[in-house]
């Protein structure tokens, strides 16, 4: 199967090139500095982590046992490599076992308040909007398949609790797409019984590295409409959340925000916005997703 996301052609002769520069977090506990006894937790229903407003200001503390510092290296690296608009990273680090990471607050509203309310004409333009964004953060190239920081894949397929006694592991980086796939391999491996792979498991498999070698490309990873803050005018002030972000391969993108779109509006915008991936490759992946839960359930 050829890749879907061939190589950029060669610059011009005597053109010199710049690899888009990986940010320094840094690494500072602002909580010695910021008075957190006044600060408002926005984000009550989250389990996982806890976003802060610190009052008075424009500032955001995102912390949780889940937050990992790699975010907020993805959020600098978007912000310095293209026009995509993401909150502004003041610093992160790692302590006690929580993510920290200091953040601008950005003022608008999450899509999913206002998608029931648009109109053709509207949607276009959001629409628009984040195919703009989502292509140029798709143009960022790796030499790896991980998180920011050479760090483990947060793809949805290597989220997954393993089968009754079997190690919860982290899967990657991985240094070419063949690795990728025999990531996969071992996830699946490590979803089955004892870890051993059903008989039925042989032509999924076949499949799997049937998907070949290709580019890592930088996939957001959960582009939902709670994850894209619009203003009063619909246009795109902020995209956040990147805590799964990283290089993949580029059919991620597209398969991650289609195969969990509960919106009837917001599953057919994903086709304008992400590039479209063959039918049989959609199949394949989630096939592998529904055989990866099989046994644990989530």
């Amino acid at each position: 199967m050829d890749p879907i996301c061939p190589p950029p052609p060669p610059p011009p002769e005597g053109f010199l090139t710049e690899t888009p520069v990986m940010p320094v977090v840094l690494d500072i506990d602002l909580t010695t500095l910021i008075d957190m006894t006044r600060a408002k937790n926005i984000a009550p229903h989250k389990i996982d982590k806890s976003i802060w407003h610190l009052q008075d200001s424009d500032r955001i503390l995102k912390r949780g046992p889940n937050v990992e510092v790699s975010e907020a290296e993805a959020l600098r690296f978007v912000a310095s490599s293209t026009h995509v608009p993401v909150p502004e990273v003041f610093g992160a680090y790692e302590k006690d076992g929580f993510g920290n990471i200091f953040m601008s607050r950005v003022v608008g509203k999450p899509l999913y308040e206002v998608l029931h309310t648009l109109d053709k004409v509207q949607v276009e333009k959001v629409a628009t909007q984040l195919s703009g964004f989502v292509r140029s953060w798709m143009e960022l190239r790796g030499d790896f398949y991980g998180s920011l920081g050479f760090k483990a894949c947060r793809d949805v397929f290597f989220q997954h609790l393993p089968a009754l006694n079997m190690p919860d592991r982290e899967y990657g980086p991985f240094r070419t797409r063949a690795e990728y796939c025999n990531g996969l391999i071992d996830s699946l491996r490590n979803s089955r019984p004892g870890g051993k792979l059903d008989p039925n498991d042989a032509h999924l498999i076949e499949r799997i590295k049937g998907l070949g070698d290709g580019c890592a490309v930088f996939c957001h990873g959960d582009l939902t409409p709670g994850n894209i803050l619009v203003d009063d005018e619909l246009d795109v002030v902020a995209i956040v959340d990147m805590g799964v972000s990283g290089f993949s391969i580029p059919e991620r993108e597209y398969f991650e925000a289609k195969s969990r779109a509960q919106n009837p509006v917001w599953s057919s915008m994903i086709d304008c916005i992400i590039p479209k991936i063959p039918d049989d490759v959609y199949a394949l992946l989630l096939e592998l997703e529904r055989e990866l839960v099989r046994y644990s359930g989530v």
